[in-house]
């Protein structure tokens, strides 16, 4: 990170959440209930989450450019290694300003499980769209194409309403071959917290409860 000078802030924003973990159908001899703290920290285009729990331990670093039209273009890389799963993710993104108060979406996902359940690399495509209400407050549909040959797609709508330091949002995600998952999660103030319940977590075969608590906080403003 940047070190502070002149009076600015070092970081942006900072966070840190511990998340609950409840798996069903979990491989024989392997945990099924995990304590995940995870350490968020923004400054300006980058960011970058330290996992240091049991499940999920490693490290995402990541990069947002905007253009001047103010549509955004990110990528992102993950490693985890040495809790209960061990593998890699890149993501390239974009959100792309259109008419009015809409915006565009599309991602694509390369996932290399490092003891996959069958291929050793997932291919996850999606597109979608937000359409904003206020400065902070959106609705939006994204499609997931999932890599496993009979799940087929996930829609994932979500509805947030927010203002500057605070938020609340509830997402569904059916899939097209008859699984719903679904998300609760806000913020008030310093205060985050949130609930997840989430069928083939990560494209196994493991269904997943998250419950999660922490604290943020802006320093940048």
């Amino acid at each position: 990170m940047m070190v502070a000078g002149d009076g600015a802030a070092a970081i942006d924003r900072l966070a840190l959440v511990t998340e609950f973990v409840t798996d069903e159908n979990s491989p024989p001899g392997r945990e099924d209930f995990y304590v995940d703290p995870i350490l968020v920290a923004v400054r300006g285009r980058a960011h970058a989450a330290l996992d240091v729990g049991t499940f999920g331990r490693g490290l995402e670093v990541g990069w947002t450019e905007r253009d001047a039209r103010r549509s955004s273009y990110d990528v992102f890389v993950r490693r985890r290694q040495g809790g209960a799963i061990d593998d890699t993710a890149f993501e390239l993104a974009t959100h792309q300003v259109l008419r009015g108060r809409m915006v565009g979406v599309a991602a694509l996902r390369l996932q290399w499980p490092d003891r996959p359940d069958d291929d050793n690399l997932y291919f996850v495509p999606s597109f979608g769209a937000e359409i904003y209400t206020s400065s902070y407050s959106y609705a939006s549909l994204h499609v997931i194409a999932d890599p496993r040959p009979t799940a087929g797609l996930t829609f994932m709508l979500a509805h947030r309403l927010a203002t500057e330091r605070s938020y609340f949002e509830v997402m569904a995600l059916p899939r097209t071959d008859g699984v719903l998952n679904f998300a609760v999660r806000g913020r008030y103030r310093w205060c985050v917290a949130g609930y997840a319940r989430e069928h083939d977590f990560d494209y196994s075969r493991i269904d997943r409860q998250v419950w999660s608590l922490g604290i943020q906080y802006d320093l940048g403003s």
